[in-house]
């Protein structure tokens, strides 16, 4: 636009050049300099808004490509979160699940225990209801027996008396067990005192059945004890099983809570960080779409305006033009002193208005001396295009100093919550201490390298041991093996028997006594000393042989134990290394998802630093003279509408008043 203008302002003071001087140039030949100038104006211009779309294209590109690219990983992030929330989710409800029922499994063992236990208590008591009842007829029995047995008649019927009721009692008692003779017998012995010697026997038999009776009572209270036992030791193996069973999957299940709340809050702060790139990108497509649409507008508008020079170039630069111009240029001389007579004083008024704001804006400038030149219809119609454009350039720039208020204050919040969110995460991220599980990690596997180290050591140490052992056997019944052989190699020659048998012989020698005989043949006095040591020493041999047996068993049942408890040590520290592992791992995920999201966050604050800075540049010197602005430009349209004004009949006086 301000090459249309300024081409006004040239192509009036070509015109009134020419008018001056029949001398100068052909009156087009600086038109066309103008427009040539013009051309290389518009070439100047396209090409700086060319650089200023390829670089916002750019920058289009760079963001859009790297926000949706980190939005796509945090929906990939989020979507495996939640799978495993999921995961989790169910995964304590099992457990949930299972804990009830294992301790329901335990309520029921543990009241069967207790009904066992009562069961027991209450055939126990039973049992000692019936051995005392049993005892007191036993004992009911004897006296009786005891009592009939007395001899002398006098004492018979005292007996008689005492027996009489024990027998009374017996009968009540044990009436279905006795038979009807029985029965007869006693009553007829409480009715008339005879048959002594039939309540003998009844007595007798009731004797063996109470005997009878309580042998099979104990026996049954035995097998009732034993069944007890056992079901209380199995009962009693199914709680502690049950018991730690629960223990066992509360632990599990507390582990997958926390996990399961650690990944919900992973999801809402991916979730805060997919949003907010998702939002950055609606806001970049957004910008790159105006841009892209203006642009568009520029290069129609632009393109018709370089045809428009390209064409007029072309008319005014033809030859056939050049002679027409001279012939239409002298007429406009002299319509112009004509016009110089009619209204000088419109002309000269309207130019001074227009100079004195000319020092502004060239284009006034151009204005005034087309006042002095051209017809006013022209020059009107070429104020009012003007103060059209001006007024188009003032709202714009009042939406430019808007939208860039508006950029400042989104870039601001914007960048507000992106340090929120990043110092939350850096927070987070420094909370976490993955070094923590390493060093626990590599404490057990010194613990357990030095357990496996030491059984190694008592391995060697029990096999060397056994080596010695068995050397020591070995020796000892070599040792005892020899000493035998020594020991019956001298019992043949020394024991009693052969001692015997040779003096024998010589007392029955049948020659008679032989003169200076030889003395009975006698042990040595030392042999017995001898073979008591010989055998001494056997006997401390096999001592010490079955000495070294037990100490070798001994050995070899606390290597054996070493070994079982070291080897449960060994593998509850790797279980322990194990779930240490589980929890680094889970750490160094979270601390990896985390620090992601903070480095995602600083992206976006340097992202909007650098659009923050890209608005102060482009911004910064509109906001600044903002007013300035829009003050002089209102200025020059007022000169504008003054001076035509002037031309369409006010006075300059008229129009100082206003």
């Amino acid at each position: 636009m301000k090459v249309g203008l300024l081409c006004l302002a040239w192509l009036a003071q070509a015109a009134a050049i020419t008018l001056q001087s029949d001398d100068a140039e052909r009156p087009t030949t600086k038109v066309v300099k103008l427009l040539k100038s013009m051309q290389e104006t518009v070439e100047s211009e396209a090409k700086a808004d060319e650089e200023t779309y390829d670089k916002f294209k750019c920058w289009c590109h760079d963001n859009t490509d790297a926000k949706t690219k980190a939005a796509a990983e945090a929906e990939t992030t989020a979507r495996e979160l939640k799978s495993r929330v999921e995961v989790l989710a169910a995964q304590s409800d099992r457990l949930k699940g299972e804990i009830e029922q294992a301790e329901d499994e335990v309520a029921k063992n543990e009241a069967a225990l207790d009904t066992a236990k009562e069961l027991r208590k209450q055939q126990n008591k039973e049992y000692l209801d019936d051995v005392q009842r049993l005892e007191s007829d036993l004992s009911g029995v004897k006296s009786a027996k005891s009592a009939l047995s007395t001899p002398e008649a006098g004492s018979f019927l005292q007996a008689k008396s005492s027996a009489r009721p024990v027998l009374q009692q017996l009968m009540k008692n044990h009436f279905t067990k006795l038979s009807g003779e029985d029965r007869e017998t006693l009553n007829s012995f409480l009715q008339r005192g005879d048959g002594v010697d039939g309540v003998m026997g009844v007595l007798e038999g009731l004797k063996d059945d109470f005997s009878d009776e309580m042998v099979k009572l104990k026996e049954a209270e035995a097998t009732s004890l034993a069944q007890f036992q056992e079901l209380a030791a199995a009962k009693s193996a199914e709680i502690k099983a049950g018991t730690n069973q629960v223990e066992a999957k509360k632990g599990e299940r507390a582990q997958t809570n926390e996990e399961h709340a650690q990944k919900k809050q992973a999801i809402k702060d991916t979730e805060e960080l997919m949003g907010a790139d998702l939002s950055f990108v609606d806001d970049v497509k957004k910008q790159c779409a105006e841009m892209d649409a203006e642009w568009d507008e520029r290069q129609k508008i632009r393109a018709e305006e370089a045809e428009g020079i390209s064409k007029a170039i072309e008319i005014l630069d033809a030859d056939d033009a050049h002679a027409n111009f001279k012939k239409t240029f002298s007429f406009l001389q002299e319509s112009a002193e004509h016009a110089e007579h009619a209204e000088p004083n419109r002309a000269r008024a309207a130019a001074r208005v227009l100079t004195e704001a000319g020092h502004t804006d060239p284009r006034l400038a151009a204005l005034a001396m087309q006042a002095k030149i051209d017809k006013f219809t022209k020059v009107k119609k070429a104020m009012d295009d003007m103060v059209f454009t001006l007024t188009k350039e003032q709202e714009d720039e009042v939406k430019q100093k808007d939208f860039c208020v508006q950029e400042f204050r989104e870039n601001e919040v914007e960048t507000a919550d992106k340090t929120r969110v990043q110092t939350s995460l850096l927070a987070k991220e420094q909370a976490i201490d993955v070094k923590k599980p390493q060093s626990e990690i590599e404490t057990l596997e010194g613990e357990v390298a030095e357990m496996q180290k030491q059984l190694k050591q008592a391995g060697e140490n029990r096999e060397k041991e056994n080596e010695e052992f068995q050397k020591v056997v070995e020796d000892q019944r070599k040792t005892q093996q020899l000493l035998k052989d020594a020991l019956d190699s001298l019992s043949k020659f020394y024991n009693k028997e052969a001692m015997i048998q040779v003096n024998a012989h010589r007392a029955h020698d049948p020659s008679g006594p032989a003169p200076g005989g030889f003395k009975d043949y006698k042990a040595n006095e030392k042999s017995f000393g001898v073979l008591s040591m010989l055998q001494k020493l056997i006997d401390d041999s096999k001592a010490m042989e079955a000495e070294s047996v037990r100490a070798e068993k001994s050995a070899q049942k606390a290597y054996e134990a070493f070994s079982a408890d070291t080897s449960k040590s060994v593998e509850k520290k790797e279980a322990a290394i194990s779930d240490k592992k589980a929890e680094k791992a889970r750490l160094e995920k979270t601390l990896v998802q985390t620090r992601k999201g903070r480095e995602g966050a600083e992206d976006a604050l340097q992202n909007l630093a650098d659009t923050k800075a890209g608005l102060h540049e482009s911004c910064d010197f509109l906001m600044q003279n903002f007013e300035a602005r829009q003050a002089a430009r209102s200025e020059e349209m007022d000169s504008v509408k003054k001076a035509k004004a002037i031309l369409s009949g006010a006075t300059f006086a008229e129009i100082q008043l206003d």
